[in-house]
């Protein structure tokens, strides 16, 4: 039986972060973001989903959304021997119907991982 307990956590942030590409173009984050995160979990298993939406202040109060970011997994943990399926993808957000210069980038993920230390 999974029986799985269902968790979230909600954060609002500041940043300040920069990616040099090619070593040509400068990409700065946008400064504000909103992070949701879901985990249904038990004691072996954790599935989880990751959304992250960067923007920047703009016209006053208004704020203009630039990068949304998606993750989703699955880890198993078996005590001495994690197993992780993870995707994520980076895509720019089109408001008012325009692209600036941004991020678009995704990655696939298969990891197993060992432990001297029993994590049970």
């Amino acid at each position: 039986m999974l029986g799985l307990i269902l968790w979230f956590n909600l954060a609002l942030g500041l940043q300040d972060s920069s990616a040099l590409i090619n070593n040509e173009y400068r990409y700065d984050n946008p400064p504000i973001y909103a992070e949701i995160e879901l985990h249904a979990e038990n004691e072996w298993l954790d599935l989880y989903g990751i959304y992250k939406n960067e923007m920047k202040k703009w016209d006053s109060v208004y704020f203009y959304p630039e990068l949304d970011s998606y993750t989703i997994g699955a880890n198993i943990d078996l005590g001495f021997m994690d197993f992780t399926v993870e995707h994520q993808c980076v895509h720019p957000v089109a408001p008012f119907g325009r692209i600036e210069q941004t991020l678009d980038s995704s990655y696939n993920k298969i990891e197993v991982s060992f432990s001297s230390k029993d994590n049970k």
